[in-house]
């Protein structure tokens, strides 16, 4: 299957050529929920892509694993009310 039929492949070829283009010239922040053994999942179309590109992102790189509770968890609390736009029920056809 060919990049111009498959929108996935084209944006795994995107985004290794980006960091392609930054490698050795420029800094660049990235962060993932994926350890770096993982990445072959975020590329399934192209696992020898997904090694080139995690080889040139820790290619001299600062590697900060977070380990705990998430800020994005919901909080339960009895004075936590939601705002007006988080309890309008969504509607998905639109």
């Amino acid at each position: 299957m060919t990049s111009a039929s498959n929108p996935c492949a084209r944006a795994d070829e995107d985004l290794n050529d980006l960091i392609a283009e930054r490698y050795e010239r420029a800094a660049t922040i990235l962060t993932s929920n994926l350890d770096f053994t993982e990445w072959d999942q975020a590329f399934p179309g192209n696992r020898l892509l997904a090694s080139a590109t995690v080889d040139r992102l820790r290619h001299n790189a600062y590697c900060l694993t977070l380990d705990g509770a998430s800020y994005r968890a919901p909080r339960q609390g009895p004075n936590r009310a939601k705002s007006a736009l988080a309890s309008t029920p969504k509607n998905i056809d639109s």
